[in-house]
């Protein structure tokens, strides 16, 4: 994994978390179990990695725990582009 690429995924997602609510994240924090977004805030995110990244995610992904965390998304995103 590239860590220039991985860094700018892991900024914009924590950007866009940072837009979104007041809570403090970090790499490690999961966005779900801590309450920090809601569903749709969720689903807008995904949205909009999708796009800035020109990647897609299927359903069945998204069910996936390690997507619930800041690195585990952002790893993810890596490798689709990969």
């Amino acid at each position: 994994m590239n860590n220039e690429q991985y860094s700018k995924v892991v900024e914009t997602i924590l950007n866009y978390i940072n837009e979104h609510t007041d809570e403090a994240v970090n790499e490690s924090s999961n966005f779900v179990t801590e309450g920090i977004l809601d569903s749709f805030a969720i689903l807008s995110l995904i949205m909009t990695l999708e796009s800035e990244f020109n990647i897609k995610f299927k359903p069945i992904e998204l069910a996936n725990p390690a997507l619930q965390q800041v690195q585990g998304l952002a790893a993810s995103v890596c490798n689709k582009l990969s």
